[in-house]
Parts: C-alpha cells; structure tokens; sequence
C-alpha cells in the first residue's frame, strides 16, 4: 500500500466521522448558497496521527489474521489495547476459541438517540497466501519505495487503521458530537461475526443511522 493513499483514506474515514460532530442544521447548505458553509475541522492537524496509523497498520500485519482459521482475537487485543491507551472502553467480543472481535464508542453530548449512530466498520481476518508468489514476507510490514508490503495492507488492515486512526482522532479533539460513533473491528467478515454473533450484531446495527464500511 502506497502511504499517501492511505492518508487518503483515512482522511475519507475521518470526513465522515467529524460530520457527526456539527450540528444538525449546519449540515444542510442554505438556499441558494453554492455549497455548505466551511466549518473548521473538530480534529485539526492529522499529520501526526496519520504517523501513528502507519505503526498501527504495520503492527497489525504482522499479526496473522489468515482465514482460515482467523486467530482474530490477538488482533482483537492489540486494537482494544490502542484505545484503552486513549482512555476509550473498548470491549472485546469473543465469538469462537481465538476469534474476537472490539467494539467502542464515543459518546454523544447531545441528548442520546441510539438510531443516530454512526458506524466505522472494518475485518481483521485476511485471505491466504502464496509465500512463493510473494518478494517479501507477507506478514514482516515491509516499507519499500514509499509502500507498506503485507497482507491486508489494503484489504482491509489498511482501512481498519483509518478506522481507527478518525476515530482516536475524534476522542482527542473532544468535539460536540450529535450522534454516538462507534468503532468495530469484526472477527470473519462473512461467516463467525454472522453466525455466533448475532444478538450482539443486531443490538449495534440496529443503533446505526449510517455506516462507513471499510471493504
């Protein structure tokens, strides 16, 4: 993964996320203006925590997350660990024998109205690979002529750390918020978090207003 990209992506991430920040009306362009009215950025800066996202990314490549069979719950415990540092309550999940996933969530200082939320979502598991087929260690973060080697550097590590880069982003700048955000890193995209999780994915989703599904 080229890291310009990624801060792009991150940047993406973090729009959306900082949008729950403005209020309600400020939000809606008045009529006849040409666009909607510049409203300073909640988070500033993003130079420094688009460094530390780099880290996060390189760290969590070097976890395997190859599904099969996943072993998400390391990863699950470095992520809470991240946001633990943060002073965010993070919950791990636990779905089979090392399979995880983390759900937190920022709290809005409006009054509370679950079915505002909005939801960064990202997996942490990781197709296969063929060693042979690779010029580096898939799973070493290797940094080489301004890109980041490994598996899942795009899909979907890359996102997950944009994920969670906007919404640590978020928890330092202590905006206003209008809604709850919240930050899940899912076990097995398609079959475990489905499966075995299901009261607990219906009570999250079914407090989302929007998503931003990092895939």
């Amino acid at each position: 993964m080229n890291w310009n990209r990624m801060v792009q992506m991150m940047a993406g991430a973090a729009a959306l996320a900082i949008a729950a920040s403005f209020p309600v009306a400020a939000q809606v362009a008045p009529a006849g203006a040409p666009g909607i009215p510049g409203n300073p950025s909640p988070i500033g800066d993003t130079s420094a925590i688009a460094k530390e996202a780099q880290g996060w990314l390189a760290d969590l490549i070097k976890v395997n997350t190859t599904n099969p069979p996943g072993n998400e719950q390391l990863a699950a415990m470095y992520i809470a660990a991240v946001l633990e540092k943060e002073g965010i309550k993070a919950e791990i999940l636990d779905l089979t024998p090392g399979r995880s996933a983390v759900v937190a969530r920022l709290r809005s200082t409006a009054t509370p109205d679950p079915s505002k939320a909005l939801l960064l979502v990202a997996h942490m598991d990781v197709v296969g690979v063929e060693k042979s087929k690779w010029t580096v260690d898939p799973f070493a973060a290797v940094k080489k002529d301004g890109y980041l080697y490994g598996r899942g550097a795009i899909d979907d590590k890359g996102m997950l750390a944009a994920n969670l880069a906007a919404f640590i982003a978020l928890k330092r700048a202590n905006p206003r918020l209008n809604r709850d955000v919240i930050f899940l890193a899912t076990a097995d995209e398609r079959t475990v978090w489905r499966r075995e999780r299901q009261d607990s994915d219906r009570e999250i989703l079914g407090q989302v207003c929007s998503r931003v599904c990092a895939e």
